[in-house]
């Protein structure tokens, strides 16, 4: 199970870097990137939270 956690807490991590990467070469007018960071923001968020959930005795088998 702690394997599973911290597989889908890295592909979380990938999407969140692939959103920004894609964010920064979109263009410089800034339209519409607010709602994207925070998207990003939660993004990383909850793929750290799944990242050290998985080191949790609980999750451990």
């Amino acid at each position: 199970m702690s394997i599973v956690l911290a597989l889908t807490g890295l592909a979380v991590l990938l999407v969140a870097l692939i959103i920004f990467v894609r964010n920064q070469q979109i263009g410089t007018d800034g339209t519409n990137r607010g709602s994207t960071r925070r998207g990003i923001i939660l993004l990383m968020f909850f793929g750290l939270l799944l990242g050290l959930a998985s080191q949790l005795p609980v999750f451990r088998g």
